[in-house]
């Protein structure tokens, strides 16, 4: 997996968080990713190289923690979001 958060390990025993990380995968694999669109230089012009792995890793923790407990009350405590 090559967009994969600090703590995947974790999606084992959480399995939103897993969803939010395997989402996030499969929008990242192709060759303009969401990630390299958020992330480009020149607006509606991203390139090959841009992202780095660094990045990828950032944005793939911050991604699965979000379907974390603590990630997903504030979504929703943030959203007023309730059950």
């Amino acid at each position: 997996m090559k967009n994969k958060g600090i703590n995947y390990h974790r999606i084992k025993d959480n399995p939103l968080e897993g969803k939010f990380a395997k989402a996030w995968e499969e929008e990242n694999t192709k060759s303009r990713s969401t990630l390299s669109w958020l992330l480009a230089k020149e607006i509606n012009k991203p390139k090959d190289g841009e992202v780095s792995d660094r990045d990828r890793e950032v944005a793939a923790t911050v991604i699965q923690w979000l379907g974390s407990p603590v990630g997903s009350y504030f979504v929703k405590h943030t959203l007023g979001i309730e059950k």
